[in-house]
């Protein structure tokens, strides 16, 4: 299967209520896109077998999406394919963090906006005259987003747009990037009092769960069901709104247990690959494994170093010959490149199920992280599939897709609002009623 998000959609549509109010624009349905971070669509899909009582998700099962994820199956580059119909290695956020092989940027994530080269949904919305509103969607630092809430820092801090939004909103900063309540509020708050046209909520609660005790547990189970609960109050608020509102709910990717996590630049650092200093800091380096959660992008630092390519192909092919390294499969640059993510690498290599890439340079290759969860593998894993569910006017009733491109989302949210993205590659899902 070639690269990127499948989805399976269901849709069914809902009529106007009664007693909610319409927006100021008629002649448009606004949008409320809720993100649920690492949702699999068997969360919602097979409930009952995992004994999860989600009643606000279980309502969208008429209209349920499946998807695999990009390249690789991470936060930050799904999020933005999900607004830009294309691959990673076009709109340019090819993972969660920056590649820094000399570690110089303390672990800095793909924050800003500028990294972004291609037309975002919310970009076409504020040309058409759509009030937008965002809370803690990633990539969005420094965005032309009227009223955002951006993520940004290593210790899960906030940027504003306006600067004064939450003394605006009367609504108390989240503590944390895991912080759901706090960015409930926000996003309910914003929606009362802004009426927003696109509205882009990011709930990362059960992702950290998951990374923690993996999917499925009761930790993440929990966590789930207090999700649903805010999505309630976030549906409800939009509704109040305007009744007509389309309400999506989409995962960025799957997840998957983890066991054992290897650190492929110990076997890089072992093979003279990459000089170490005091405390296992990278001094020098011909080639380094940038770790994307189960898979690994192995960069040269020397895109021509023919030699060090072939240094780095033996020391990956005789270690994918050990069962202890976990490794599945491995894709030259070409591969990734064409599958849409990672360009640059010289090699991709992904794990199997129950392992994961790790940042370790110096001390064992491998290491028991046993009842952990991760995801980043390559789309090819079932259990990376993300989920896409809708609901609102004009939506199909009971239409199953199967299994489409996640670049099809993108197209499909501007519809919706009557818009078009021009870099959008593929057609939108069939929504329609």
């Amino acid at each position: 299967m070639q690269g990127g998000l499948r989805l399976l959609l269901v849709a069914v549509g809902v009529g106007l209520a009664p007693w909610a109010a319409v927006s100021q624009d008629a002649g448009r349905v606004p949008l409320v896109v809720i993100s649920i971070d690492g949702m699999r669509p068997d969360y919602v899909t097979k409930a009952d077998e995992h004994g999860l009582k989600i009643p606000a998700l279980r309502a969208f099962l008429a209209r349920g999406t499946y998807a695999d994820g990009v390249v690789p199956t991470l936060t930050y580059p799904s999020h933005t394919t999900i607004l830009t119909g294309v691959w990673p290695a076009e709109h340019g956020v090819y993972g969660n963090l920056m590649f820094d092989p000399l570690q110089e940027h303390s672990g800095r994530w793909y924050w800003d906006f500028s990294a972004i080269r291609v037309e975002m949904l919310y970009q076409a919305a504020k040309k058409a005259g759509i009030v937008t509103g965002a809370v803690d969607w990633p990539v969005t630092v420094g965005a032309p987003i009227d009223y955002d809430v951006a993520p940004y820092g290593t210790a899960g801090k906030f940027a504003y747009i306006p600067v004064d939004l939450l003394n605006r909103l009367g609504v108390a900063a989240p503590k944390d990037d895991e912080d759901d309540d706090a960015k409930v509020a926000a996003s309910v708050a914003i929606l009362r009092k802004y009426k927003p046209g696109l509205m882009l909520v990011h709930l990362l609660e059960l992702d950290e769960e998951q990374h923690r005790h993996g999917p499925f547990s009761v930790e993440a189970n929990a966590r789930l069901e207090k999700i649903d609960a805010q999505v309630a109050l976030i549906e409800r608020a939009a509704l109040a709104v305007d009744a007509r509102t389309r309400v999506v709910v989409v995962s960025d990717h799957g997840f998957a247990r983890v066991d054992r996590m290897v650190n492929l630049n110990v076997l890089l650092a072992r093979a003279g690959l990459m000089r170490l200093g005091r405390r296992g800091k990278v001094v020098s380096w011909k080639a380094e494994a940038w770790a994307t959660g189960g898979s690994a992008a192995i960069m040269l630092r020397d895109a021509g170093d023919a030699a060090t390519l072939a240094a780095v192909k033996k020391v990956i092919a005789e270690a994918a010959t050990d069962p202890a390294y976990g490794i599945v499969g491995v894709l030259t640059g070409e591969q990734a490149e064409a599958m849409g993510g990672l360009p640059g690498a010289a090699l991709v290599v992904d794990f199997r199920d129950g392992f994961d890439a790790g940042v370790g340079f110096s001390g064992a290759v491998v290491e028991d992280v046993a009842g952990t969860g991760m995801h980043g593998y390559l789309p090819t894993h079932e259990a990376m599939r993300a989920a896409f569910m809708v609901m609102g006017e004009g939506v199909a009733v009971g239409r199953d897709l199967g299994v489409v491109d996640m670049r099809a989302v993108a197209p499909a949210l501007a519809e919706m609002l009557g818009l078009k993205l021009e870099a959008a590659k593929v057609g939108a899902v069939g929504w329609r009623r």
